[in-house]
């Protein structure tokens, strides 16, 4: 009888502890979600696994568990879970949508494209579940898949910042940067808080040469996070482009403080300053350019260039040997280099450096110009007189080139030739045309500028 009355008593313990397994599993449940809250996700966890093994078929309680995992960053973990519990519950959409975000965190991304299909065909958050399945077909090289599930997400709803974020990066690998802006606009219309909308969008802008633009984005960037502060060093990049120096020296300085070996950042802030005539200072950056990186031919370039406007003709001709030494397709630098030997006196030399800028560019006018100047004072005026002739024809608004023919018109006895050039030369400012005008032209008589 008192066996019979334990068994009883076993059993009745038993279906009472079936019977309150429901509601101590949505306790723990319920637990799990407080700490989730607080973003306590260990301890959320642990509440959550408490759950699953009171009510292993608890779905809601499994796909906590398996979320956070994920939050974690334990998404092989997440993945598992999620896979068992899909086989309890294969209709319980988010178990699709974020089993696909943990394979999409492991590089599966033609298993999380099919994860987020299924999610679609559950009708969960359509346009979230189409934004992320068009990013698994982006990683998998579907690009056109991908712009269509986009545009579906879109089209699902218009408001959905991500999508127009993902597309508008679809766009500008493709080189449609006008269309990328158009849906990075968007993007941060409807997802400002978005700080990669902006630098993409920045980015864009740069590549359509809006740099005024691209500064403005770049400067909510830095005010909006300080991980941004990177991006003084392509602000002021641009604002170097936009002749805004003393802005770009300003931004290259800042950017210095987070790269101080990068010779890029000296280089540019060097450029800066010889644009701001301060040409010590550009003559120290662009020499500290050079010392990290001597493979730099721009480098050199322009500190030649800055030798070349203080007047030290050697040291300037020194770095246009050694830039197109390092590169020789820059017809500038040939110029430059034809430009040194001319002011050191060495023409033959200069002629040398000018053929090589011409050969490149064909259209190179101070090349011919300068050509013909070095030509002239050599005696060969009828050469001379060619080279002017191309210069104008590329740029006839170059006054000095019809003074120059003038001289050299005059040297061949030409005196109505060069006496017209001086007219000309004269009438577009060239003030000392007068005096030679005088001299050369006796009877042109009082000479009056049209």
């Amino acid at each position: 009888m008192r066996k019979i009355i334990a068994i009883a008593g076993i059993v009745v313990v038993l279906v009472l502890l079936y019977i309150a397994r429901g509601p101590l599993a949505r306790h723990w449940y319920g637990r799990g979600l407080e700490y989730g809250e607080m973003e306590m996700h260990g301890d959320a966890l642990r509440f959550f696994s408490r759950a699953v093994m009171v009510k292993s078929g608890f779905t809601e309680a499994r796909f906590r568990q398996a979320l956070t995992h994920a939050y974690l960053d334990n998404d092989a973990e997440a993945v598992r879970l999620f896979t068992r519990a899909l086989e309890r519950d294969s209709e319980f959409a988010p178990l699709w949508f974020y089993r696909g975000v943990s394979q999409s965190m492991l590089g599966n991304h033609a298993d999380a494209a099919d994860d987020f299909s299924r999610a679609i065909e559950l009708d969960y958050e359509p346009a979230s579940s189409l934004t992320y399945r068009g990013r698994a077909r982006q990683e998998l090289d579907r690009t056109d898949d991908a712009i269509s599930d986009f545009s579906l997400a879109i089209a699902a709803d218009s408001t959905h910042g991500p999508a127009w974020f993902s597309r508008g990066i679809v766009k500008a690998n493709r080189g449609d940067f006008s269309g990328a802006l158009a849906d990075y606009n968007m993007a941060v219309k409807y997802d400002s808080g978005n700080p990669e909308a902006y630098r993409m969008r920045g980015t864009v802008l740069a590549n359509l040469e809006n740099f005024s633009a691209a500064i403005d984005d770049y400067g909510r960037l830095i005010d909006m996070d300080a991980s941004f502060a990177g991006l003084y060093r392509e602000r002021g990049l641009f604002r170097h482009r936009i002749g805004d120096f003393s802005g770009a020296v300003d931004d290259l300085e800042r950017a210095l403080d987070i790269y101080p070996d990068d010779a890029e950042i000296y280089y540019h802030r060097g450029s800066a300053f010889a644009s701001l005539g301060d040409f010590n200072r550009a003559i120290e950056d662009l020499s500290r350019s050079i010392s990290i990186d001597r493979n730099n031919a721009r480098a050199f370039l322009n500190r030649g260039l800055v030798w070349l406007r203080r007047g030290v003709a050697d040291r300037a001709l020194d770095d246009f040997n050694a830039s197109v030494a390092l590169d020789a397709t820059n017809p500038q630098a040939f110029y430059l280099q034809g430009t040194a030997r001319a002011m050191g006196g060495d023409y033959q030399g200069s002629v040398a450096g000018f053929d090589r800028a011409i050969g490149l560019d064909s259209n190179h006018a101070m090349a011919y110009f300068n050509r013909g100047i070095s030509k002239g004072i050599m005696g060969m005026h009828e050469e001379a007189i060619t080279d002017y002739n191309r210069s104008l024809e590329l740029n006839p608004d170059n006054p000095g080139a019809y003074l120059q023919r003038a001289v050299s018109r005059i040297n061949l006895n030409d005196m109505s030739g060069g006496c017209e050039d001086l007219r000309v030369a004269l009438e577009r400012g060239v003030s000392e045309a007068e005096n030679m005008l005088k001299m050369y032209c006796p009877d042109s008589g009082t000479v009056i500028v049209r």
